[in-house]
C-alpha cells in the first residue's frame, strides 16, 4: 500500500512537471492567441490557425449544428491545432467550445457565435458633412474691451477653457454662436448663466457681460458652432436606411476634442481638385457642395468608427447593387479594392494590397494596414488623401472595411477599420431607437 502511494505521488509530480513544461513551450504559449469568442456567418466556413502542434479534444454540449474540418462535432473530437481548423455553423445561436489536453486537461474555452449574412449598398460616393455640436464650441479666450476703455477677462475670470461645449444660456438651449450673442444682449440682467460640458462632465458657471465700445455686450470668447467638410460614404443598409461614412470620429480641428452630435446633415459632394500627398505632407480632395440645400441625410452618432445615421432616398453603387459585410476575421492579407471619387461625383474603383491583418475579437480601430498600389490614384492623389477617409474596402466581393488614416511618411500607406466594427454602430442605433419607441 506503502508503494502504491508512493507510486502515485511520483506519478502526479511527473505530470505535474510534464504539463508546466508544455505550458510554458513556445507552442503552447500560442493558446494565449486563441481568441475567446468567434463569429462566423451562417452557413459559411471560417477559418483559424492558431500553429500549435498539440492534439486536443473539442468539447461542446451543441452537437448536431456544427461541422470541424468537414466533419460534424458530435459531443467530442480529436484536432490537431498546427493544421487550419475550419469551422461552419447551420443554424444561428452561440455555441460553448472547450479544448481539453489528452482528454482531461481544459486549455481553452470559446464562445462561438453564428450570426446572419447581412448585405449593404457599398459607397465610395463624395459627401458633404455638416456637424453641430450640442452647442457651441470655445476655440478661444478674448479680452473685451469697455466703454471707458478699460481691459476685461469675463471669460477667462469665470474658468471657461477652449474646448469647452456651452450648451445652454440662462436657461435657453443654443446650437449657433449667434443664438449666444443674442441671449446676451437680449435680456436686461447682465450676469449670464452658461451650462458648460467639459470632459464628459455638466456644470454652470456665471460672468458678467460688459458693455463694450461699440454698445454690444460682449463676454470674451471665440467660438465655432460647426464642423464642415468633405468625406466618402462607406456603406448604405438597404433594410433599415442607415449608412456609415469616415471610418473614424469628428473632432475640432482648433482644440482637437470630440465635436458631440447636437444637429448633423450630409449632402453631395463634387471633387473639383486634389491636392496630391507627399512625404510629411498630407495631401487632401478639395470639393464643393452640391444643392446644399438638399440633405441626403441626418448624422445620428459621431463614434471612433465614423458617422452613422439616416439616408432619406435609397443609394445606387456603379458597380454593386449590394454585397455581403465580411466579419472582420474573414479579411485576410493580398489583394483588394477601394472605390473613391477622385473626379466630380465619379465613383471609380482602384488596386490596393492589404499588408497586415490585426486580429481584434473586439471593436478596435486601426484594424488593418493597407497599401495603394494603382499607378492611377498614386500619380493623381499621391496615395491616401485627406477626404478619402470612408472610401469602402472590396475583398472577395466582401465589404471588409474602410479606409482611415494615412501613413505621414508614406502616403501610399495607412490603416483600415473592420467593415463589422461599423455595422455594430448601425445595430447600436436600431436598438437606441426601438427603445425610445417602446
Amino acid at each position: 500500500m506503502l508503494i502504491y502511494s508512493k507510486n502515485r505521488k511520483l506519478i502526479g509530480i511527473f505530470l505535474a512537471i510534464f504539463i508546466t513544461l508544455i505550458a510554458l513551450s513556445p507552442q503552447f504559449s500560442g493558446l494565449n492567441r486563441f481568441p475567446d469568442r468567434i463569429r462566423v456567418i451562417e452557413g459559411k466556413e471560417q477559418t483559424l490557425n492558431l500553429r500549435i502542434p498539440f492534439n486536443f479534444q473539442l468539447y461542446t454540449k451543441d452537437s448536431g449544428f456544427l461541422t470541424i474540418n468537414g466533419t460534424a462535432l458530435k459531443d467530442k473530437m480529436n484536432v490537431n491545432l498546427k493544421n487550419p481548423l475550419s469551422i461552419r455553423s447551420s443554424r444561428l445561436g452561440t455555441y460553448d467550445l472547450e479544448f481539453r489536453l489528452f482528454g482531461i486537461i481544459p486549455v481553452k474555452k470559446m464562445k462561438l457565435e453564428v450570426l446572419p449574412e447581412m448585405k449593404v449598398v457599398p459607397g465610395g460616393h463624395s459627401i458633404g458633412v455638416k456637424l453641430r455640436p450640442d452647442g457651441v464650441i470655445v476655440v478661444g479666450i478674448a479680452s473685451v474691451i469697455d466703454e471707458k476703455g478699460k481691459t476685461c477677462y469675463p471669460a477667462k475670470e469665470a474658468g471657461i477653457q477652449v474646448g469647452d461645449t456651452i450648451s445652454m444660456v440662462n436657461g435657453y438651449k443654443i446650437y449657433t454662436a449667434e443664438e449666444l450673442s443674442r441671449i446676451v444682449n437680449r435680456d436686461d440682467d447682465k450676469t449670464v448663466t452658461l451650462t458648460i460640458k467639459r470632459n464628459g462632465k455638466t456644470f454652470q458657471t456665471q460672468l458678467y457681460a460688459v458693455k463694450s465700445k461699440d454698445g454690444i455686450y460682449q463676454i470674451g470668447l471665440w467660438v465655432r458652432d460647426i464642423a464642415a467638410g468633405v468625406g466618402t460614404l462607406t456603406f448604405y443598409d438597404p433594410e433599415s436606411g442607415y449608412y456609415g461614412a469616415l471610418g473614424h470620429i469628428i473632432s475640432d480641428s482648433d482644440t482637437g476634442r470630440i465635436v458631440e452630435v447636437g444637429q448633423g446633415e450630409i449632402i453631395r459632394a463634387s471633387i473639383t481638385s486634389i491636392a496630391p500627398a507627399r512625404k510629411n505632407v498630407p495631401g487632401e480632395k478639395r470639393g464643393v457642395f452640391v444643392e446644399e440645400e438638399r440633405v441626403i441625410g441626418n448624422i445620428l452618432s459621431n463614434t471612433e468608427f465614423g458617422i452613422f445615421g439616416r439616408i432619406y432616398q435609397p443609394v445606387e453603387n456603379p458597380y454593386y447593387s449590394e454585397i455581403p459585410v465580411a466579419l472582420a476575421s474573414f479579411a485576410r492579407e493580398g489583394k483588394a479594392q477601394i472605390m473613391t471619387v477622385i473626379d466630380g461625383e465619379r465613383i471609380e474603383k482602384f488596386d490596393i494590397e492589404i499588408q497586415k491583418i490585426i486580429r481584434q475579437n473586439f471593436p478596435s480601430t486601426k484594424g488593418m494596414i493597407i497599401k495603394i498600389t494603382d499607378p492611377r490614384l498614386i500619380e493623381k492623389a499621391g496615395g491616401i488623401v485627406q477626404g478619402m477617409s470612408g472610401s469602402p474596402i472590396i475583398q472577395d466581393g466582401h465589404l471588409v472595411g474602410a479606409v482611415t488614416h494615412v501613413f505621414v511618411n508614406d502616403p501610399t500607406r495607412g490603416y483600415g477599420v473592420f467593415a463589422e466594427w461599423m455595422l455594430e454602430e448601425i445595430s447600436k442605433l436600431k436598438n437606441e431607437r426601438q427603445v425610445s419607441n417602446f
